[in-house]
């Protein structure tokens, strides 16, 4: 018997229509979800290669507790409120783009160790509590590998200087109306405070939606393939 699911999206609702091959007495009903409501998927389950977890397309690392992803560079200059979105996230504002399940992500974190905070209360409205991390971009430049803290990507309109080294926080993202935020928005790490994001930045910036571009200096040519560690403090 095949099977085949099909989405439509109209007038706010989302119509996902199950099909099965003739037998008509068993086929089963149209479900209407409405929109943002849909079934989301689980975490993907933990595989380990030696001392390595796999959570789908994030890595972690037992020995050092290195959480690790794979994307790409999305913006090169220009306002942002994220350094790091999903492929369905704010692309529009995002340093880089990580295709990970965020699901995966914040699953890998809490592995390493990481313990999420109280959630802050709206958009800027911070700053976010949890624990703290660091952030590494690792990339190739002509054939040689380059590693920078996440924060040299980032520059300060105001104060006409890169974003000082600090730690980033791990927050936590949330359910909300029984739906996990960090994958209906698919905001990874904010530098615009942000509860539904998993990371936030630790520097008072982030209640500037404003303050902070793509540095340009610094963020390597749109597109180029980059590896992202989060470690730990």
């Amino acid at each position: 018997m095949s099977r085949r699911t099909i989405c439509f999206f109209a007038l706010g609702l989302t119509l996902t229509l199950a099909t099965t091959a003739p037998a008509a007495e068993h086929e089963e009903p149209i479900v209407i979800y409405p929109a943002g409501s849909e079934p989301q998927p689980p975490p993907s389950p933990v595989c380990w290669d030696g001392p390595i977890a796999h959570l789908g397309e994030v890595r972690v690392h037992s020995a050092t507790k290195t959480v690790t992803a794979t994307g790409w560079v999305n913006q090169t200059h220009g306002a942002i409120e994220l350094l790091a979105c999903g492929p369905k996230g704010k692309v529009h504002e995002c340093v880089f783009v990580l295709s990970v399940n965020p699901i995966d992500l914040q699953a890998a974190l809490l592995l390493a160790g990481l313990k999420g905070g109280e959630p802050m209360p709206d958009l800027g409205k911070g700053p976010p509590t949890g624990s703290p991390v660091d952030i590494f971009v690792e990339w190739d430049a002509d054939g040689d590998l380059r590693r920078e803290r996440a924060e040299t990507f980032i520059w300060q309109i105001k104060e006409d200087a890169v974003l000082p080294n600090a730690p980033w926080i791990f927050n936590g993202s949330m359910v909300k109306e029984g739906r996990f935020m960090g994958f209906a928005e698919e905001s990874l790490v904010a530098t615009y405070w942000d509860p539904y994001a998993l990371i936030n930045i630790n520097h008072p910036a982030g209640a500037n939606d404003e303050a902070l571009h793509a540095n340009p200096r610094q963020v390597p040519p749109y597109g180029t393939p980059i590896t992202m560690h989060f470690i730990p403090r």
